[in-house]
């Protein structure tokens, strides 16, 4: 009868540290995702917690060194900007005009953001196709 009360509390052990281990597991992957502007105003509360911002990409502020994969550039979001620093190589639909970025990562001391990763969303990929003409009741299309 004794095992019973064992049993119970060795699975109460094995489920509560399954749980913590899920809870810890999870809080180091979720982000927030914040406007520039959101971000700029949470500054202090943030500190350096992980963070993912979106933003328009001015492209005359773009600086790449190949050599050194680094990569600096101005993102716009609303009427804020937001300066970026990114180590790796410079993402392929960086160069197109008003191609939207969204970066992973925290904010330095200074206010620049540090990304650890950046996605580019081009918005031609995700326009709907020309839609076809039907044919019109003579045979013709038009």
């Amino acid at each position: 009868m004794r095992r019973k009360p064992r049993l119970w509390i060795a699975a109460a052990i094995v489920v509560a540290a399954l749980g913590f281990l899920l809870v810890n597991g999870l809080h180091q992957f979720t982000e927030y995702y914040l406007t520039i502007p959101q971000l700029q105003a949470k500054r202090t509360a943030l500190g350096t917690s992980a963070v993912r911002v979106a933003g328009v990409v001015l492209g005359k502020s773009v600086v790449y060194d190949p050599a050194k994969e680094y990569l600096s550039f101005t993102m716009r979001g609303g009427s804020r900007d937001l300066k970026v620093v990114y180590h790796g190589p410079e993402p392929d639909t960086f160069g197109a005009p008003d191609v939207q970025a969204i970066a992973d990562g925290h904010l330095l001391k200074n206010g620049t953001f540090l990304a650890q990763s950046l996605l580019m969303k081009c918005p031609s990929h995700y326009q709907p196709a020309t839609p076809i003409t039907a044919p019109q009741a003579n045979g013709k299309q038009g």
